[in-house]
């Protein structure tokens, strides 16, 4: 019998690697901890799942190197990940790849493990002259790399070479850390905390905080759905809740959608508890999120704020877990593995006997018919805080207007007036870049991607067409590619137009962008945000990036320039995700003493979501939608699964979809009223990175057999296929 131990690693493959121990390092191997493994001819980190004694097995690779001496994962991050392979039909070491600190840099040297003597120097110089220039150079004891060692040493086939050396016992591998780990020694936001509330609670939040404080005081698994209107205070309901878990000696995750709004609430939550919390998200850099990772790990810190990568942080006994704005997308990821941290966090409540709070002024459908069923329990905030009002929604209508001018002289009108009364104006425009497209008004061309069938984006300052989806970039052209005419019509508005409309109509006042092209650097999304909240700035022009939880005192007017960018996608969520965006950004206005006004600009004015946003009427536009649901067999009344298949020829993706979903239904049939096979069908974004794509959609009665019933496709998918098959189970996005 020898040790051996089960090794995640990241791959695409199912399960885990199996891997000898050395005897050197028995002791230390224990579950959680980070190793070296070599996997083919690469060295890869991988975690140690399982140890245990088996027969020799021959051939069986040894574990190269313990990484860190302290394991990285706990047993419950552990069971987590299992449960995330399970449900999202991911492979476990890219779940486990996902979940962790960075993976570390390592680099592999070679020592001279015994010296040849003269002799057998000679014999090499005559018979392997390489293999003798190798060990010439070697024979003063330093540990090289291949790289120095390809300098020193200029053979073409230096890899095999030293593979023979180290075989014959002469040479000898080591592996080292590239960068040395920075230790977890200090507090993270040191400074004197404040008091938690500075006002009394409303009734309706003093109701919501009570439930939420006595399910933390019974470590009850429970999950509250906090469903307040836009200001009607969700965060100082969360506030309390945390500091109760933290004053029963627990720790406290709270979750937010986007990295953007890490800085807003840490500033509120830091205030509050000081030197206890700390912000994890990828911007951050690998030493600082390593840092963090273990602080969290000791047990320094109590309370953790970021996306949806913290829900992984590896905090001890949880008492609460808050996931603010649960409705919205960004908690889904759209690579593998493609977890929904809504879900993973609800999941890890219940594993932790803790308690989760999802807070929304827009509930995910799914939420709220989970709570209307009683399986969540309902807090409502029907008001705001302070007895404020919420704003006035206008619609205006674009099919009469002028098309060349981005905002409706009506919302131009609002503008003038929030100028004159020195109030703050919030502009909305879900696209980035100048305009969406060009076009040739003389022969009609319009530039398109290389890579992908989307039309390419202008962006004004640096004269581009991009796409955003594979990053493709060529100069704006001064006349047509196609035709040499030098009419060239900018259609549509992005939020560089907007920006270039209103700087030019009033250039005395202050105006900024805030989309992923303006605030790429650094801190610069904090120095925008800091700017428009101190009264800086008078403009603020944004996507969806400045809908979400932000409290702007002064803004007394939001403008929505289009509201239909969400409305006409093919997704049955279309209408959903048009009523929360726009719900969540007329929310902006009147925060404050200052009464909100909202201007929605849109071709589509009848669309019947429209009516519920002006009336701020969640639950009309719950009902009305879940009917819906309800005779589709959608989402919340069925579970979804999206198949997407990619290949390099648009024959090879239609084909494997097509195979998939002959699998699919025969197997479907087994199990009669269990399984719905929708397509296949070519994806609305039918081609990206020079990739083809075709999808299908898998309906389920019951969520725990739409896992296995995938697996069980995909297993009898016939081998040697070109097509990728991904799988996205509860997709968010059918694009």
């Amino acid at each position: 019998m020898t040790s051996v131990a089960d090794i995640a690693v990241c791959l695409p493959i199912s399960g885990t690697l199996t891997y000898r121990i050395p005897d050197g390092i028995a002791a230390e191997i224990t579950p959680g901890k980070r190793v070296v493994v070599q996997v083919k001819n690469k060295l890869l980190a991988g975690i140690v799942w399982k140890v245990y004694s088996a027969r020799e097995l021959p051939g069986l690779k040894p574990i190269r190197e313990i990484v860190e001496p302290e394991p990285v994962f706990t047993p419950e991050l552990m069971k987590l990940a299992e449960w995330i392979s399970d449900y999202y039909v991911a492979p476990l070491g890219e779940v486990v790849a996902s979940m962790g600190p960075p993976q570390p840099g390592f680099k592999q040297l070679y020592r001279l493990a015994k010296d040849p003597g003269d002799l057998t120097m000679a014999i090499l110089e005559a018979e392997q002259p390489e293999k003798a220039r190798i060990l010439e150079v070697m024979r003063d004891g330093k540990a090289r790399s291949m790289e120095s060692l390809r300098r020193k040493t200029a053979l073409k086939s230096l890899g095999r070479h030293l593979d023979q050396l180290v075989k014959q016992g002469y040479l000898k591998r080591q592996m080292i850390l590239k960068a040395r780990r920075p230790k977890a020694d200090g507090p993270f936001n040191e400074g004197a905390s404040e008091p938690v509330s500075r006002h009394n609670l409303t009734s309706h939040q003093r109701i919501a905080y009570d439930a939420i404080a006595g399910a933390i005081d019974d470590r009850a698994f429970k999950v509250f759905l906090l469903h307040g209107v836009t200001g009607s205070g969700k965060t100082e309901v969360y506030l309390r809740a945390i500091n109760h878990a933290l004053s029963k000696g627990r720790k406290a995750l709270y979750l937010v959608p986007e990295i953007g709004l890490t800085p807003q609430v840490m500033e509120r939550v830091g205030g509050v508890f000081g030197g206890r919390c700390a912000v994890l998200h990828s911007q951050l850099s690998s030493g600082e999120r390593y840092r963090t990772w273990q602080a969290i790990r000791r047990g320094q810190i109590d309370v953790v704020v970021g996306p949806r990568s913290a829900v992984f942080a590896p905090l001890a006994d949880l008492g609460i877990i808050v996931i603010d704005e649960e409705h919205d997308a960004s908690y889904k990821q759209q690579e593998s593995p493609r977890y929904n941290a809504r879900e993973v966090a609800i999941m890890r409540a219940k594993m932790a006997h803790c308690t989760a709070v999802l807070g929304s002024a827009t509930p995910s459908m799914e939420s709220y018919f989970n709570a209307l069923n009683g399986r969540y329990h309902l807090c409502q905030l029907p008001e705001r805080i302070a007895g404020g009002k919420l704003p006035q929604v206008e619609i205006v209508d674009l099919r009469s207007c002028d098309e060349a001018q981005p905002v409706t002289p009506r919302a131009q009108s609002e503008i003038i007036k929030s100028v004159d009364q020195k109030e703050q104006v919030l502009l909305f425009i879900n696209r980035r870049g100048y305009s969406n497209y060009i076009q040739c008004t003389e022969c009609g061309y319009v530039p398109k991607c290389r890579n992908c069938n989307v039309t390419l984006t202008y962006h004004l300052g640096s004269r581009e067409l991009r796409c955003h989806y594979c990053d493709y970039v060529e100069s704006g052209p001064q006349a047509c590619p196609k035709c040499a005419g030098s009419k060239i019509a900018y259609v549509g508005a992005g939020t560089q137009r907007i920006e270039q409309w209103l700087t030019s109509l009033f250039p005395d006042i202050s105006c900024k962008r805030f989309d992923k092209d303006a605030i790429r650097r650094k801190g610069k999304a904090e120095e925008v945000l800091a700017d428009f909240t101190s009264g800086l700035v008078g403009f603020l022009v944004g996507t969806q990036m400045v809908a979400k939880g932000h409290d702007f005192k002064h803004v007394g007017l939001v403008v929505v320039a289009n509201a239909d960018v969400t409305m006409n996608l093919p997704d049955f969520r279309s209408a959903e995700r048009t009523f929360q965006i726009l719900t969540q950004v007329a929310g902006r206005a009147g925060r404050g003493e200052v009464p909100g006004r909202v201007i929605v600009q849109t071709f589509n004015p009848d669309h019947h979501s429209l009516a519920f946003v002006a009336n701020h009427d969640y639950r009309g536009f719950y009902h009305g939608e879940i009917a819906l649901r309800r005779d589709l067999n959608y989402p919340p009344f069925r579970r979804l699964a999206r198949i997407v298949v990619e290949a390099r020829k648009q024959s090879d993706a239609e084909r494997g979809a097509t195979i998939f979903s002959k699998i699919a239904n025969r197997l479907a049939r087994k199990y009669p009223g269990a399984f719905e096979v929708v397509g296949p069908a070519r994806a609305p974004l039918a081609k990206v990175r020079n990739v083809y794509r075709w999808h299908l959609l898998i309906k389920a009665q019951r969520t725990k057999s739409l896992g296995g019933f995938i697996r069980r496709c995909l297993g009898m998918v016939p081998p040697g296929h070109k097509e990728r098959f991904i799988v996205d189970v509860d997709p968010q996005l059918l694009m």
